[in-house]
């Protein structure tokens, strides 16, 4: 089980941050990234944790999922808000940041 590569996945999640922003927020580009990073980088030791339980099966994908979704409403994408994004803006990028770790977490331990 020593295939699974943290640092990788949470470069690649970095960058799908960027494409999620470009895709539900481009008037609000730089903040929706920004806000993006910082809530992933708020995660990292959580997401640590627990994409090395779920390569180790000590965590099932539902499990994971369900600690993921628990963190989005402590996402508080400041910068986006400031920036006068809709709050419907703001929650769009939040789930679909969950939604981009939960998915990218799908090929671990498979």
């Amino acid at each position: 089980m020593g295939g699974f590569n943290f640092d990788q996945f949470f470069d690649d999640l970095k960058t799908g941050i960027t494409d999620l922003a470009k895709n539900d927020v481009p008037e609000f580009l730089r903040e929706a990234t920004d806000d993006g990073k910082e809530f992933l980088g708020s995660m990292r030791n959580d997401l640590l944790d627990w994409t090395q339980q779920l390569a180790d099966g000590q965590l099932s994908k539902d499990e994971f999922e369900f600690l993921v979704k628990g963190r989005k409403d402590l996402a508080k994408m400041e910068a986006l808000t400031q920036a006068g994004a809709t709050v419907v803006k703001v929650n769009q990028l939040k789930s679909s940041v969950v939604s981009l770790i939960i998915d990218s977490a799908r090929q671990i331990g498979s």
